[in-house]
């Protein structure tokens, strides 16, 4: 017969535990899993480091005979979950109800933390989850890495690359941008369109996060980026100089399109990807002054800012300016049938078009026919070869249903990082473990150090154990 060891990490949330411990001991039984409860709790002054205590519990359910352990938020209150035995991980954490309407569950297709299911031996096999991650974030995604390194079973989605059979500029990240002059009528609504292609690269240390800049009117950048959040941001500012901005949901890099419209009526900005609506942006009484900035750029925020010019690396091959709003079926047409933008329909006005198979004299020809060529700095002339799928290795999922209690959010909020130790975290991960794989064959399991300062033990198969690291 099976045993589940429910490893529950812990601190400061007193009636949250109490009330877990409660749901889930009536909700197993009901069940009829035979099953251990351990939480462990953290008690010294230390950051808070989720991958240990759950490395922690694990060591101490296998000691009482479990074959297979769920890692389980104090926050999660099963309501439709199957925690029986599978002999391949299994994300469960997939949908959730709340007791408010503000509070909601950031779910993504890399997504494996929450409640996350493993049997015992494929969790030794990846040597459990790194202890070095300190503070809020990213210990998930070094246990999907590990998983993936060490050929675990995972499932397997595929993201549609737009229109990868051309000519492409690519952008070095370092020095490289195209110039053109700033014709961007801010007086009257508009739609512009930019299809790209972000390749990955390292964070720079030194900033509070890293945008990727594919096109910007500069100042208070007027901006589409890639993120280091992993998002597709567009942000633009008020005359106040409030941030208007809209994100994505968390996406890898790949060929994409983004399109916006500005609607003067309400100064209000509306973002597309992919021929999809994403999100918009608050109304604003008024704009800072963009029509008054001489140029605008693909490839960098501004290149001669020396602090943060956010350059681009990747490719970029097609932007257009419409001074009208494109509907959403015009929108839709753009990814979908990939047509020259101008062939949409004949009551559509273009005033600026690049695509990067007419250059000439190492200058991007504007093929509305207003002249408006731009300078291409520093950039190559490229055969885009990018396969029709970008793939992506992704946790097997049980569907299931949670309450998720109301608690103080972490991560990412509104444009930042809540907190300085997930930049912390997300910079190790980036830019030393993807980048130097032995690091997870010294660091989990085999490397786990702490002091236990006292276990409870308590009826219906619960322990409590509190420790420092």
């Amino acid at each position: 017969m099976h045993k589940l060891g429910v490893i529950v990490p812990y601190r400061n949330r007193f009636e949250q535990l109490v009330l877990f411990k409660e749901k889930i001991v009536e909700y197993l039984n009901n069940q009829k899993i035979n099953f251990e409860i351990i939480v462990i709790e953290q008690d010294d002054a230390k950051l808070f480091n989720r991958g240990m205590l759950l490395n922690i519990g694990f060591k101490h359910a296998k000691e009482k005979g479990c074959d297979y352990v769920v890692f389980h938020d104090v926050d999660m209150l099963p309501i439709n979950v199957d925690y029986s035995y599978s002999d391949i991980p299994l994300h469960l954490a997939t949908n959730f109800t709340t007791l408010s309407s503000k509070q909601k569950k950031i779910v993504f297709d890399e997504y494996f933390g929450g409640v996350t299911l493993f049997p015992v031996n494929v969790f030794e096999k990846i040597d459990g989850y790194s202890n070095k991650y300190w503070g809020w974030g990213y210990e998930d995604d070094d246990l999907l890495f590990r998983c993936k390194e060490k050929f675990v079973k995972l499932d397997e989605i595929k993201i549609k690359n737009i229109n990868k059979d051309k000519k492409a500029l690519e952008f070095n990240g370092i020095n490289s941008y195209v110039k053109i002059k700033n014709i961007i009528d801010f007086n009257c609504s508009f739609t512009i369109s930019v299809s790209f292609y972000p390749k990955s690269s390292d964070f720079n240390h030194q900033k509070q996060s890293d945008e990727y800049t594919i096109f910007s009117i500069p100042g208070y950048d007027f901006a589409i980026a890639y993120t280091s959040f992993r998002r597709y941001n567009f942000c633009a500012f008020d005359s106040k100089l409030n941030a208007l901005y809209v994100n994505s949901n968390i996406k890898p890099n790949y060929k994409t399109n983004i399109v916006i419209t500005f609607d003067t009526n309400d100064k209000t900005f509306k973002v597309y990807q992919d021929g999809k609506f994403i999100g918009e942006t608050s109304p604003c009484k008024k704009l800072y002054p963009y029509k008054d900035v001489p140029h605008f750029y693909l490839g960098v925020g501004r290149p001669d800012r020396e602090i943060i010019p956010n350059y681009f690396k990747g490719f970029i091959d097609s932007f257009a300016y419409y001074d009208t709003i494109l509907s959403a079926a015009e929108i839709k047409e753009i990814y979908k049938t990939k047509k020259l933008l101008n062939e949409l329909s004949s009551g559509v006005s273009l005033k600026m078009y690049y695509d990067t198979n007419y250059i000439e004299y190492y200058m991007l020809k504007d093929l509305s026919e207003n002249d408006n060529d731009g300078e291409i700095v520093g950039c190559a002339i490229v055969d885009m070869e990018i396969d029709s799928y970008t793939k992506m290795k992704i946790p097997y999922r049980r569907k299931s249903l949670f309450q998720l209690l109301p608690h103080e959010e972490n991560g990412f909020l509104g444009n930042k990082w809540k907190d300085q130790s997930t930049r912390w975290n997300q910079l190790r991960f980036q830019n030393e473990v993807r980048t130097h794989i032995s690091l997870i064959n010294n660091d989990g399991l085999s490397t786990l150090e702490y002091y236990i300062h006292g276990i409870n033990k308590y009826d219906n198969n619960i322990t409590q154990i509190n420790v420092a690291i």
